[in-house]
């Protein structure tokens, strides 16, 4: 099998202070994604990745090139990657979507807690031993690992996961962080596509897959842009007597802004989760006319279980609560957390679907449904 080489280390790696020039260099800076680039430098590309390790200043850049090309001189980087891939491991199902949109799930030979797989396609491979559970995801099992002898290994950015991965690294078995969960921007999470694409000498189909993507997305945005009355929107849920729920710069908050609503919470800065008293969270939502991601609540009657206070939101009254934990795969895999990041227009269709009923006919939800009574 063909063996990827990478050389990775906590410094740039110079072997001179100019990059070789060529005719055909085309930087191919993403739309809306902040996490990655790639340029192309006609028989090789340059991928770097940014801002795939929460509050991380690093930066990695790779040469991504195939076998029977030169290491290109005079050039910095992290990593030489030998393109396209043949044997990879996967560590979160989200990978697993993008590989899928590639029709490229056969290099995946490997997945920590295999469990977690929802796709009918790959739920068939493990069975048949041809994807093998590697452990967990922050722990990968060593031994299974160097075994499956793999060309790379797909992380994602946490710190601890960034420390163990280096014992493969040292072994030659290198890997690279795929930090889409990180974008902000529903289709800044979805261009991470391209990034794939790139790694399996697929960029003419990654690109064709991104701009229907955004086409579909920006149909689907443009249904609702000239109506005036903007639903109030809720979001979130009470954990451990704090109420959780997204930033105003957030994922789901720039979803429902593109759904045309009033988040109450959209003039918030922060990016990640909001954590205010149920007090706060009552005064200020009580009356909001929809409410979505009721956290991992299913049904009416254990929201109202759970906590008395749920029952005093007209959302509740009115059950106007909508969830993305209802959709599932065979194994208990939320799909949207699973596939959602790479079909916002689909997330997007959903949301506008509950608000806007009429606006969509014949219309079956792929991740958000109605809470069960």
């Amino acid at each position: 099998m063909k063996k990827t080489f990478v050389i990775i280390s906590s410094f740039w790696v110079f072997f001179g202070c100019t990059e070789t020039k060529n005719k055909s260099t085309n930087t191919n800076y993403a739309e809306y994604a902040t996490g990655f680039h790639i340029e192309n430098k006609g028989s090789y590309n340059i991928l770097t990745l940014k801002n795939v390790i929460p509050n991380s200043q690093k930066s990695y850049r790779y040469i991504l090139i195939s076998d029977d090309k030169k290491i290109p001189k005079n050039i910095d980087y992290h990593g030489i990657i030998r393109t396209p891939l043949e044997r990879i491991i996967a560590t979160s199902t989200t990978h697993i979507a993008f590989l899928e949109e590639l029709n490229a799930t056969d290099i995946l030979v490997g997945f920590p807690e295999t469990k977690y797989i929802s796709s009918p396609q790959l739920r068939k491979k493990i069975e048949l031993g041809e994807i093998v559970d590697v452990g967990k995801s922050q722990q990968l099992n060593i031994e299974r690992v160097l075994n499956l002898n793999p060309d790379l290994i797909l992380s994602f950015g946490v710190e601890s996961i960034d420390n163990s991965l280096n014992r493969f690294n040292v072994k030659g078995i290198p890997s690279v962080f795929i930090g889409e969960w990180n974008e902000q921007s529903p289709l800044g999470r979805a261009e991470w596509i391209k990034v794939f694409g790139a790694l399996l000498k697929k960029e003419k189909k990654a690109d064709f897959l991104f701009s229907e993507i955004k086409r579909k997305y920006n149909e689907t945005k443009n249904l609702v842009t000239q109506i005036k009355k903007k639903p109030t929107v809720l979001a979130g849920a009470i954990y451990q007597d704090a109420w959780y729920l997204p930033g105003g710069n957030s994922y789901l908050a720039q979803l429902l802004e593109d759904a045309n609503t009033n988040y109450l919470w959209k003039e918030n800065n922060n990016t990640g989760s909001l954590v205010l008293s149920v007090e706060a969270v009552l005064e200020k939502g009580q009356d909001a006319d929809y409410w979505f991601a009721p956290g991992q609540h299913t049904s009416y009657s254990i929201l109202n279980q759970e906590h008395t206070l749920y029952s005093r939101f007209k959302a509740t009254q009115t059950k106007k609560i909508f969830t993305y934990s209802l959709i599932k795969g065979s194994t208990g895999g939320i799909l949207f957390f699973e596939s959602g990041a790479c079909h916002p227009d689909l997330v997007l269709k959903d949301i506008i679907h509950h608000l806007y009923p009429d606006l969509i006919d014949s219309y079956k939800p792929s991740y958000f449904l109605p809470l069960n009574d």
